[in-house]
């Protein structure tokens, strides 16, 4: 288990990220929650990879919005958060619900970013 891991229950569904690694296994509803992997390719026509655009200190990260066909964004079917990830472990979120357009811009000091991740709640944690 590593910092910045992502976990959902199969269960109830939560979803958690681990802060501060401890112990081995991490427990919901009586069983082992299921490590959310970073899918880096987009799947079966839907786009769910970020893409990051920066113009001076903003950073805007969207999911398909760029590309003419932004992700759902329906009670069903939605971005949850997306996730900015700049040099030295800054990491910057925006929380989504349904009906918001699945895009974040994060204003940073330095420009230099590493990636981005966003999470779908059917189609669970992607990154660029």
């Amino acid at each position: 288990m590593k910092q910045k891991s992502v976990y959902k229950c199969a269960i109830c569904k939560k979803v958690i990220e681990i802060l501060n690694p401890g112990a081995p296994e991490t427990i919901c509803c009586g069983q082992a929650m299921n490590l959310m992997e970073e899918k880096t390719a987009d799947w079966k026509g839907e786009k769910h990879v970020p893409k990051i655009t920066i113009e001076g200190n903003k950073v805007t990260v969207d999911v398909g919005v760029s590309m003419g066909t932004p992700h759902p964004m329906t009670e069903e079917h939605y971005i949850m958060w997306i996730e900015l990830i700049c040099k030295d472990n800054c990491y910057k979120r925006k929380f989504l619900k349904p009906g918001d357009e699945p895009k974040a811009t994060f204003v940073v000091a330095d420009i230099e970013v590493v990636g981005a991740r966003e999470y779908c709640n059917l189609h669970g944690l992607w990154k660029s």
